[in-house]
């Protein structure tokens, strides 16, 4: 059974990398699952952390909570260097409650 030290561990690392924290990436985790420490854990293992503006043109949003979300990897290494668009938000988002549900399940995210 996965414990919330685990997913926490797993999140600081996740987010280390561009300055984020743990609760920063919790705060983008879906509602469905902020209860879940396993559900957290195996949604964050198959997402991207996005960024709205690339870090590539603003580095220094790279840390800035406000400019992340999840993002399934495929998705979010084809758009490269391109700002994120509403509609490519929107898809997210709504891709992640679908993502959220499934990891609830223990279903395959992808």
């Amino acid at each position: 059974m996965t414990t919330w030290t685990e997913t926490n561990n797993y999140l600081i690392d996740r987010g280390s990398q561009y300055g984020l924290s743990a609760q920063d990436l919790l705060n983008q985790t879906p509602d469905l699952i902020q209860d879940n420490p396993a559900a957290i854990l195996t949604f964050w293992q198959d997402k991207d952390i996005s960024h709205v503006l690339p870090t590539s043109t603003n580095p220094h949003l790279a840390g800035d909570a406000s400019n992340i979300f999840p993002e399934d990897p495929g998705i979010n290494r084809a758009r490269q260097d391109e700002p994120v668009s509403p509609l490519e938000r929107l898809e997210a988002w709504a891709d992640n409650q679908l993502d959220a549900i499934k990891a609830t399940l223990h279903w395959p995210l992808s």
